[in-house]
């Protein structure tokens, strides 16, 4: 039997206060902010050594989400199926994943009505048309067709390691899926919603009085805050959950293929080295301020994450379309086409993450739906990348203008690895 999170934590927590030695109490967090008690992990106990951390939801449509982008790409699985486990939380490999979780209620949970029904529909689109144009359409890779200019087919990947599956523009569906539900679900979820409830009038004085959530360890402040760490952190090992930093994560120990995936990437470029650890920190000050009633610290620690976050989206996309850029001046078509298609799928489900975006400075999104909804428009334009990929100027375009709304150069995104 598989443990929560919850449990594991508690186990975590327990061991911890057993010991008794001053390594385990908790660290003040050097330079960040006096006199607050910030522990050195995320692990916080009451004062029965019980854990307070609860993120096991999370967890769970974080997992969910993975098993169902193995299935954007397999031969045979049905649109009912990716359905039912997109909508309906069911159908799921690993049984534990299966019950009252679902991926698409939490999509744009914080949009208007409308703006929600669009975004859901989308993500129903790129559901129905994978599993019409190439799941239930075909048997296997080798009965594909090579992708033309207007006609789904197969790219082939990098170095002859198997190929890229698109659609009559050149999308792959997959990748506008996930790096799609980056920002709608997880970034979402973490700056404009969990984050958000922990500034609540009613709830910092239900926090501040000691109201627990009945039958739990913890407040209500304490569990949102807990929920919007889980949103980033909560799909990777029981090491990971308490110490992102533990390992700095060689690419091998990510199995996350949402948000933490990628705050790690912009940790690898020398320009933004230090940005995993100041999300982190931020995660454990803010939840250390929200112990101590102390609800500006908590705020100022939020608008951290908020920021930091935000321009992760940003620094993809801007990467993704430049790396599709150069990959198209490489020339060899059929190779780089698979390529540099693939780097603008990716690329494009960044960009319409940028409306889930939070600029603590103004609360407002980095880009609104509207203007997403346009840049989307101009990279479906006509054959869609097919097209693009004789007019690189229009990229280079949409790159500078996404670079633009952020603390960072196109040239400082570029530079970044280009691995997914």
């Amino acid at each position: 039997m598989k443990l929560t999170n919850f449990l594991k934590l508690s186990i975590t927590a327990a061991i911890l206060a057993s010991c008794g030695s001053d390594d385990n109490d908790a660290e003040v967090a050097p330079g960040l902010v006096p006199g607050l008690e910030v522990p050195s992990t995320y692990v916080f106990v009451n004062e029965e050594g019980e854990s307070t951390v609860d993120f096991s939801g999370q967890t769970t449509r974080l997992r969910q989400g993975i098993e169902i982008l193995k299935d954007f790409t397999t031969f045979g699985t049905t649109q009912e199926l990716l359905d039912g486990k997109f909508a309906g939380g069911e159908g799921f490999i690993d049984a534990t994943l299966n019950g009252s979780k679902t991926i698409k209620s939490k999509v744009a949970e914080t949009f208007s009505a409308v703006n929600q029904a669009e975004v859901r529909a989308v993500f129903d689109g790129y559901i129905e048309d994978q599993a019409d144009i190439l799941l239930e359409e075909f048997a296997n890779a080798e009965a594909v067709s090579v992708a033309t200019v207007g006609n789904v087919g197969k790219l082939e990947r990098a170095g002859g390691a198997g190929f890229r599956f698109v659609n009559a523009n050149g999308l792959e569906l997959n990748q506008a899926f996930n790096k799609g539900l980056i920002g709608a679900l997880a970034l979402d979820q973490i700056v404009n919603d969990y984050l958000t409830l922990t500034e609540g009038v009613a709830e910092q004085a239900a926090n501040t009085g000691g109201l627990l959530v009945e039958g739990k360890t913890y407040t209500d402040a304490e569990h949102h805050w807990d929920e919007a760490y889980g949103y980033l952190y909560g799909a990777s090992d029981e090491e990971v959950l308490a110490n992102p930093n533990s390992r700095h994560l060689e690419r091998a120990n990510v199995v996350d293929a949402f948000l933490y995936k990628y705050l790690q990437r912009a940790e690898e470029d020398a320009d933004f080295k230090g940005i995993a650890d100041e999300v982190f920190q931020a995660f454990k000050t803010g939840r250390a301020a929200i112990v101590a009633n102390d609800y500006v610290e908590s705020k100022r620690q939020a608008d951290i994450i908020r920021r930091q976050l935000s321009e992760v989206i940003g620094i993809r996309a801007v990467f993704y379309i430049k790396e599709g850029v150069r990959r198209i001046g490489l020339g060899q078509a059929e190779i780089n086409n698979g390529n540099a298609f693939h780097d603008l799928s990716e690329g494009y489900g960044f960009v319409y993450s940028l409306q889930f975006t939070n600029d603590p400075t103004t609360g407002e999104a980095y880009f609104s739906p509207a203007e997403v909804k346009g840049f989307i428009e101009r990279l479906d334009a006509e054959n869609g990348f097919w097209t693009l990929a004789d007019n690189t100027a229009e990229l280079n375009a949409i790159a500078d203008e996404i670079a633009a709304r952020f603390n960072f150069t196109v040239e400082q995104a570029e530079s970044l690895d280009a691995a997914n």
